[in-house]
Order: structure tokens, then sequence, then C-alpha cells
């Protein structure tokens, strides 16, 4: 990032300029109905006065992201793997990662049978009632029900990371799934769909119709070769009567990337929806605070898995509001917190009707002397029959642990990789086999110092 010293100073009405530039250029590029260009108008007039909200990044620098938005120092253009920089090749490299995926990574164009395979597996479910668009295409193609459903669940005025995101969103996938329709395998969003996941504010819109089942999942493991400097997504998801949702999202930000992402959920009447999230790399600081509606038995589970490595700053939060009579919701983390890193998880569960159950539950593994782990749970009822409750331990590797592993001829290091596995391994029980490979590879460099 450049000096602050040597940066040109950027005002309010500079960015909103840049902002107005790029608002134009999507919807010429995107060929979008004057509707969603009216949206975005409406976000860059609330963007001046919106609160920032945000314990990273100042007014200041976030006008700098605005002007600048692109890292410097990184290749200009990627043809082949050999232009990548060299530590990046060279982990792709110690994880295994197939030629073909080290492509998918570094955004090269490229034709494979896996794409074939989607793009035909696509057109077949499609009959079906899947529909599995970019979000921009949705927007032309089904112009109601995105209409409908895009920005309800959240307010451009909220915040200026959600305002910005608003005017300039871009890339994305849109996901509907017909009631009734049950998706038998995962739908992987980095291979369908590569140049929204490469995208800096991709917006995201999952509906699912009564009674339907799905699994999506979003992200990579490896890291991935993005050049902004600044990543905001939004996803807007909404569960019918008894739908089954599975929303999967693995993280490997390079460390020059801040993220926050902003997602949120209804759950309907005997709705579920599980969020994990894998955060391998969360990049320079990871800040977010999701939230859930749940009406009469539905359950929300909300997962996190933490990586805190260097100097990485990470919060967070986690709000569920159970507004049916017997909805329930989980809030669980567990995180490996190393170097200098600093790890916040706060969770709020608030019991708004009869017969309601919520739990919050905070596991840390402290592996330096120098990495912070704070805890803020939070419980509230409304109603005098709800069950909540809240557990959390963080704490170091137990030295007769080490001592029985090396006793049976492990190194301490591959002792210690084997003790954080173990710690992590109930979180991961969701996880498609093939990334769970790529996973524990990483949690071993990371734990080994080679990341």
């Amino acid at each position: 990032m450049t000096p602050r010293s040597q940066r040109e100073t950027i005002t309010m009405s500079d960015a909103k300029a840049i902002i107005e530039n790029q608002i134009e250029e999507l919807a010429k590029r995107n060929r979008e109905p004057e509707w969603m260009t009216r949206i975005r108008y409406k976000a860059l007039e609330a963007f001046e006065k919106a609160p920032l909200n945000d314990p990273v990044i100042s007014e200041e620098e976030l006008l700098q992201f605005i002007a600048k938005p692109e890292i410097e120092g990184l290749p200009e253009n990627i043809e082949s793997l050999d232009d990548l920089p060299p530590d990046m090749k060279a982990l792709l490299d110690r994880l295994g990662i197939s030629e073909v995926e080290q492509k998918y990574i570094a955004g090269l164009a490229v034709q494979t049978d896996t794409g074939v395979i989607y793009n035909e597996f696509l057109k077949e479910w499609a009959k079906k009632g899947l529909i599995v668009l970019p979000t921009e295409e949705a927007v032309r193609k089904y112009p109601d029900v995105v209409k409908s459903h895009f920005l309800k669940l959240f307010r451009v005025d909220e915040s200026k990371l959600a305002a910005y995101h608003t005017a300039v969103w871009n890339g994305g996938i849109f996901l509907y799934v017909k009631e009734g329709l049950k998706v038998p395998f995962p739908l992987h969003l980095f291979f369908l769909i590569q140049e929204s996941a490469l995208a800096q504010a991709p917006h995201i819109i999952i509906i699912a119709e009564k009674n339907t089942e799905f699994h999506l999942i979003e992200g990579c493991t490896a890291p991935i070769l993005v050049k902004h400097s600044l990543h905001l997504d939004m996803t807007e998801a909404y569960f019918h009567e008894n739908a089954r949702g599975q929303l999967t999202v693995l993280q490997n930000w390079p460390e020059y990337v801040h993220t926050r992402p902003m997602t949120r959920a209804r759950i309907g009447k005997g709705a579920r929806f599980i969020n994990t999230t894998v955060g391998l790399g969360t990049g320079r600081s990871n800040v977010a605070n999701p939230k859930y509606w749940v009406d009469e038995k539905g359950y929300v589970e909300l997962n996190g898995i933490l990586l805190g490595q260097k100097d990485w700053f990470v919060d967070l939060g986690g709000e569920m509001y159970l507004q049916g009579r017997e909805a329930g919701g989980i809030n669980a983390s567990k995180a490996v917190i190393m170097d200098e890193s600093t790890v916040i998880t706060r969770g709020i569960i608030r019991a708004e009707a009869p017969n309601t159950k919520g739990h919050i539950s905070c596991d840390a593994l402290l592996l330096s002397d120098k990495a912070t782990m704070e805890t803020y749970p939070g419980l509230v009822s409304r109603v005098d029959d709800a069950e909540l409750s809240h557990e959390a331990a963080i704490g170091k590797i137990r030295e007769e642990e080490l001592f029985y592993l090396m006793s049976r001829g492990l190194s301490e290091e591959k002792a210690t990789q084997l003790i954080v596995k173990g710690f992590l391994e109930p979180m991961l029980k969701d996880i498609p086999m093939e990334f769970l490979v790529e996973i524990r590879k990483i949690i071993e460099l990371a734990v080994s110092g080679g990341m």
C-alpha cells in the first residue's frame, strides 16, 4: 500500500465523481434496465452521509480505495502461469493444485472438460427449474424476480460500504431453485462463473422455493490472484417454507486485500439454512456481521473456521432473530490464532417468539504469545420460555498432548499440525472431500510457517 505521505488527497466530491463514472460504465456494459441504474444512483446519493462503522478502514482510506482500487506491484498482464508472482506459484505447487485449477485461480481463460460438463449440467437442470446465472444477466432475463428481491435485506444508507457496493456492484450469481426441486450435488460458483468469482463487488441472490434442497460452494481453497485491495461482496438469501440450503464459503485472500462480506438471509417456516465459512486466508483485515431472520420452526446454523496469521485483523459477528415459534439457531466458531494476528468473534441471538432455542460457542487455539483473541457473546430474550446458552474456550496446546505425540515418533511440527487439524475437524464435516484435501494441506503449511 502506498505510504500516507505520498498519497494524493482524494475529496468526497472526487470519490463521488469516480463512482458516478463507474455507474455509467456498468449500466452501459451490462445493458441494465433503468430501475437498476436508479438504485445505483440512490446509493451514490446516500454514500456521503452514511456512517462508515469500520474498525480498520478510515474514511480517508476508503476514498483512496475508490480512487485507486487496484493494488500496485502486481503483474499487469498474466498470460500464463509463468507470469504469476514466484511466491504464489510456489505455494500453488506445494498445495498440489492441478494446472487447470491454477489457471482458474490466476484468472486465465480456460476451456476444459469441467467447464463443458458444468454448462451441460446447467442446461439440463434449467429445464427442471434450477437457474444459475451471473447476476447482471439475471437482471435482464428475470427483471421482476430480481427486482422483488434485490436489496430487500439491506438499506443503502446503513453504511458507506453498503452504499458503495450497491452503486458499483459487478458480478455475482443469481441462484433460483424451483418449488420441490432437490439438487443432489454441490454447485461450485468459482468454476460455474469465473468472472464473478474474481469481481470486486459481486452481488449474490439466492431464492429457494418451498421444499427445495441445494448446496452452493463459493470461493476457493487456494489463494486467488485478485488485483483489488478492497473486496465487498453482498449476499441476500431467501428460504421459503421447508427449504433446505447450504452455503459453504471458502476464503483464501492475499494478504493485501481487505474483505468486507455482507450476508443476510430470511429463513421461512420449517426452512433450514447452514452457512459455513472456512477462512484459510482472511486478507489484511476481514470484518463481517451477517444477519438472519428465522420464522416458525425454522433453523439457521452459522459455522466459522478461521486461521489468524501474520498481523491480520479479523472481526466476525453474527445476529440471529428468532421471530417464529420454535425457531432455532446456532452460532459456532473455531479459530487457530498465530503470529501477531487479532481475532474477535461476536454473536447475538435474539429470542422474540415462544419456545425458541439458540446457542453460541467459540473455541480458540492460541499458537503465539503475540496473538490476540476476544469473544463477545450476546443473548437477548423477549419471552420467558426461550432456551439460550453460550460457551467459550480460549487456550494453548497442552504440553502433555505434544509430549504424547512426540513420544510416538512425531516431530513437534507434525504433532502440532495433527492437533490443529483435530481441533478444526468437527467443523469440516459438511465440506466435500476434494476441498478437504486442500484445506488440510493449507492448515499444515500455515502451522509450519509455510504460507
